[in-house]
């Protein structure tokens, strides 16, 4: 198994039963090529950043304490908002918690006590690429920011000027490859070189799945993929090198653009209101002021689960056994739970409702998204497994080729995985597990179906392969499809 150099490459919001011959010739090729993984999985929620630091600390959100992409805690920016789409927020978080931002150290510092170096070429947010090598920013380029390091400044001048972001969405692409190609990967230095592609996301987001922009970008970001694996190819940079290609999480199409902020004007008066800040999908205490009692909370809990738009409750561990008809947030990490972290839970997150109706270009997957974007035409951030389920292949002189498993894995996996080949010990054990399935073929698996029921009909479906939990979907009893009562 072991290996000198990975290169982990993601495709953000790709979801996996886009690839197919036809639309993206060389993603299918590579399931020939390595190990497909068919049931690969993104952590609850599944927003952008919160797979990004689930991935590059192999721990779930309830230890790793990034839960959402815009988060309310006390202590951190103005008024007690964390948008971690901003490196400039997450820097200022570590600066005040001292080095707190996540609760679990990243690959770049497991790398680092071997001396070895993390590379990243992204063309996402700022806070995407921050938070893979926050504690080490020594390799770093996104045409966005030079994050305020005269080095990464010098570094980036080596590619030279930095398309325009409000220019073509693939030209920043093509500046990411070209430094993982030109930069990264040559240098015998780096153990681990990271290219984070803000496509097919970002034209999703904008034109809707199955849209004919969609449909394009999907071609020439497979185009670009063969090109780039063609060029390491030629130079023999890939003779040695485990490879990841991967997404972070799928997408649903929204039937509506409601905050959940709006929606609740629509509750009765409830003191408690007060006391919350909805951001997203989620209810936070409000900072500075008292925590709501469950009492209090309950017939706010009772009126959401009489919404239409609502598919489930979850609430904090401390509160969810005494407000029936939720489900704990612990429940969908698989029981997995830092005590530091559970001051930034939110005290409720709500689940929407969503189905397998297609959208006006036929694509399955519709959710009643709860978001004030009203130029959004994708969307993810809820229980759907249009949003949960990702694409994933490994390849390698080591990985079994032409193989696609069926065993759950997920987003989670990556780094215990990479930590695996390179010969790193973590400080604390990984919630994630080793993707032995992709290297050995006698290994057997052990693999269990878990539900959690609620008296009020919500099914919190998941998976769990030895230790590691696999969240599959959370939705009510007419969601549960045949597939997953294996």
């Amino acid at each position: 198994m072991a290996t000198s150099r990975v290169l982990i490459v993601v495709l953000d919001g790709l979801r996996p039963d886009l690839v197919c011959e036809e639309r993206t010739p060389f993603l299918h090729s590579l399931a020939a090529e390595g190990t497909r993984l068919t049931r690969y999985a993104a952590a609850y929620p599944p927003h952008t950043r919160v797979q990004v630091t689930t991935m590059c600390t192999g721990a779930y959100p309830g230890q790793h304490g990034i839960v959402s992409n815009v988060m309310v805690l006390g202590g951190a920016g103005e008024e007690g908002i964390l948008d971690t789409s901003d490196y400039r927020q997450i820097a200022a978080l570590d600066q005040r918690t001292q080095g707190r931002a996540i609760l679990r150290a990243p690959l770049a510092d497991l790398l680092a006590t071997r001396e070895q170096r993390l590379a990243v070429a992204a063309s996402g947010s700022t806070g995407s690429s921050w938070l893979w090598a926050r504690t080490q920013p020594f390799r770093l380029v996104n045409p966005r920011s030079v994050f305020g390091l005269p080095d990464l400044a010098a570094l980036r001048e080596k590619l030279g000027p930095p398309p325009d972001p409000a220019d073509s969405s693939l030209d920043l692409v093509r500046y990411a490859l070209r430094a993982a190609r030109d930069l990264f990967l040559p240098d015998p230095e780096i153990a681990v070189t990271v290219l984070w592609l803000h496509e097919p996301d970002a034209t999703f987001h904008l034109s809707g799945l199955g849209s004919p922009e969609s449909e394009s970008v999907l071609r020439q970001l497979d185009e670009l993929l063969a090109r780039f694996f063609e060029q390491l190819a030629a130079r023999r940079l890939l003779d040695e090198l485990l490879v990841f290609v991967l997404s972070d999480h799928g997408q649903s199409t929204p039937l509506h653009h409601r905050s959940l902020s709006e929606l609740l004007r629509q509750a009765p008066s409830l003191p408690v209101l007060d006391r919350v800040v909805p951001a997203a999908d989620f209810l936070f205490r409000r900072p500075g002021s008292a925590a709501p009692q469950q009492a209090e909370l309950a017939p706010l809990v009772e009126w959401l689960l009489e919404q239409p738009w609502v598919g489930a409750v979850l609430a904090h561990p401390e509160i969810a056994q005494d407000l029936p008809g939720t489900v704990a947030l612990s429940t969908v990490w698989g029981g997995s739970l830092e005590r530091d972290a559970l001051e930034r839970l939110p005290l409720l997150a709500v689940s929407p409702t969503w189905s397998a109706d297609r959208n006006a270009f036929g694509v399955p997957g519709v959710v009643t998204a709860l978001t004030e974007q009203v130029a959004l035409r994708s969307t993810h951030g809820s229980g759907s497994p249009f949003e949960l389920q990702a694409f994933a292949v490994m390849l390698g002189p080591n990985i079994r080729k032409g193989f696609e498993s069926r065993t759950p894995a997920g987003v989670v996996d990556i780094v215990p995985t990479v930590a695996a080949v390179l010969g790193l010990t973590p400080e604390q054990p990984f919630a994630g597990r080793i993707l032995k399935e992709a290297f050995d073929e006698s290994w057997q698996p052990s693999i269990r179906s878990e539900l959690c029921r609620p008296s009020h009909g919500t099914i919190v479906v998941g998976w769990r392969t030895g230790d590691t939990y696999y969240l599959d979907r959370i939705a009510g009893p007419d969601r549960f499809w045949d597939d997953h009562s294996e």
